[in-house]
């Protein structure tokens, strides 16, 4: 056996396409048996299941392809999974309170299965045996046709199934309410242009008669009068039709909030979510940032490098099914933040990139699965329309200073070409009911990233306030999130799975203040 160290996701789009391609194409595709050793609810000692997709997962939850009863309770609800792995398969251990055995061996992560290997879940737990089939056997094409098809609905489609009808049902409501705005704004653009067109040429005959010499003082100045008052109806009609673009601008935006509803509603297998329960499986999505250097450049054109003999852990970061990688924008650019970090330095970068000098950061993000990408803060989407524009007394002579708000916009954003299974919920971000309880993931600030597991930080808050506060930010109690969880990830447990509501903003900054990730674009 050797270990595998390729991170196993969870994806519908791998099962339902393997399994049609069982259906429909199975002369040339393997698949594996389990045998079940032990009697229970729903196997009798002996029974088989051939497995036709290429991903699996065994423990008490219903959605899994091998579903134990509740009177296993040392079975987690996600306990293990079987994944194809190129030409064979891969156990996979997924919980983290419960062990797996192969052939008596725990199984630390994941390891390559073998023809014959017996798998137990958790100590005196149900055991099963995997068996490659050889021979003319040993392809899907030697299962009858109406077999495969049943095995497709058990293993592809069932476990999916209710994720699937939900979304379908709210983005055809959403696509049937949209179609009918443009159909109707389509007809209102057109009489107003209609209209526009009328009123010019109006406009357009009135001055040709001012123009003109047959008319006196006061019936020109009534003609005048007249065109004013079409010049104004005019400005009216234009102020519908941006009223009407406005309109359309926040109806597309109200359907990427659908969307984003739309893939909350599926994360119980659309894609990737993972349930509650087991939110460090979340981890290896979740990033310790660490400062590498800073490159000052001043007025005069001269630079200075000020580089981190052992970069340290700065904050936290996570990347999203979109593909963007999520922090906060203090943690990126601090010198925005001078008044609120009592760090040493801040205000002097701040006069520095504020009067016609430049500071850039560079930065590593490193996950607990080992990928590591490299950035600088130029690279970042911020949001600066809540900065403030002071000025401060340096030596004789005042400075400008620009000054961050830890509100809702403290976030940034870095396009990434990698995605993940971490699900947000934009529209549920936005209206948390006092009471619920958060989770959130970060790292220890100021530790050196050579282990970053160990650094990984697990903390919980409470929404204190319906909806958004003042600063339009999700306000908390009981909050015991620390410093190095700023930039991370916040989680709410919803239907069943986790999905991402916001930025923390970090306990020393803004206790009891998180970005909502509604907010972030």
């Amino acid at each position: 056996m050797a270990q595998v160290t390729q991170v196993y996701r969870r994806s519908m789009s791998s099962s339902v396409s393997s399994g049609l391609g069982s259906i429909l194409g199975g002369a040339g595709r393997q698949y594996y048996i389990l045998e079940h050793k032990n009697n229970s609810q729903n196997y009798k000692i002996g029974q088989s299941q051939e497995i036709i997709v290429d991903q699996i997962e065994i423990g008490r939850d219903p959605k899994c392809q091998v579903y134990f009863d509740e009177s296993f309770k040392t079975v987690s609800r996600r306990h293990a999974a079987i994944v194809k792995a190129d030409d064979t398969w891969k156990l996979v251990q997924l919980s983290n309170t419960n062990p797996t055995f192969l052939n008596g061996e725990k199984v630390e992560r994941e390891w390559l299965l073998q023809n014959g290997d017996e798998i137990q879940l958790s100590y005196g737990g149900p055991k099963l045996g995997f068996i490659i089939p050889t021979g003319k056997k040993s392809t899907v094409g030697s299962i009858k046709v109406s077999r495969r098809i049943s095995l497709f609905r058990q293993q592809a489609w069932k476990p999916y199934s209710k994720a699937i009808m939900i979304a379908g049902i709210i983005l055809c409501v959403a696509l049937v309410g949209f179609v009918g705005w443009m159909f109707y704004s389509s007809q209102m653009q057109a009489k107003l242009l209609d209209e526009n067109v009328r009123i010019s040429n109006e406009i357009d005959d009135l001055n040709r008669q001012i123009q003109s010499d047959k008319f006196n003082t006061e019936e020109i100045k009534a003609i005048r009068s007249q065109a004013e008052a079409l010049v104004e109806a005019l400005k009216q009609n234009n102020a519908q039709t941006d009223a009407f673009k406005k309109e359309m601008d926040r109806l597309h935006k109200k359907l990427n909030a659908v969307n984003s509803l739309v893939s909350a509603a599926s994360a119980g297998g659309v894609s990737n979510a993972v349930p509650a329960g087991e939110i460090t499986d979340l981890s290896a999505f979740v990033f310790a940032i660490t400062l590498d250097k800073t490159v000052i450049t001043f007025r005069d054109g001269t630079s200075k490098l000020l580089e981190e003999k052992t970069p340290k852990i700065v904050g936290a970061g996570f990347l999203l099914d979109d593909g963007r990688f999520i922090t906060a924008r203090h943690v990126l650019e601090p010198w925005f933040f001078f008044d609120v970090i009592d760090e040493p330095n801040l205000q002097e970068l701040n006069l520095i990139a504020n009067n016609s000098g430049s500071v850039v950061s560079y930065f590593t993000a490193i996950s607990s699965s080992g990928k590591r990408f490299s950035f600088n803060n130029t690279n970042a989407k911020v949001d600066r329309s809540s900065d403030r524009i002071e000025s401060i007394q340096s030596g004789r002579t005042h400075m400008a200073v620009q000054k961050g708000m830890i509100d809702n916009t403290n976030w940034a954003s870095i396009p990434s070409h990698e995605t993940s299974s971490l699900k947000f919920n934009n529209m549920l971000s936005a209206n948390l009911q006092t009471g619920m309880e958060l989770e959130v993931l970060g790292f220890s600030y100021g530790k050196d990233a050579e282990n970053v597991q160990q650094a990984l930080m697990y903390s919980t808050c409470n929404v204190a306030k319906s909806g958004l506060d003042d600063f339009k930010t999700i306000s908390v109690s009981n909050d015991n999130t620390e410093r190095g969880n700023a930039g991370g990830p916040v989680f709410i447990h919803h239907n069943g799975f986790y999905q991402i509501v916001g930025v923390s903003s970090g306990s020393s900054l803004a206790k009891g203040r998180i970005t909502p990730i509604s907010a972030v674009y």
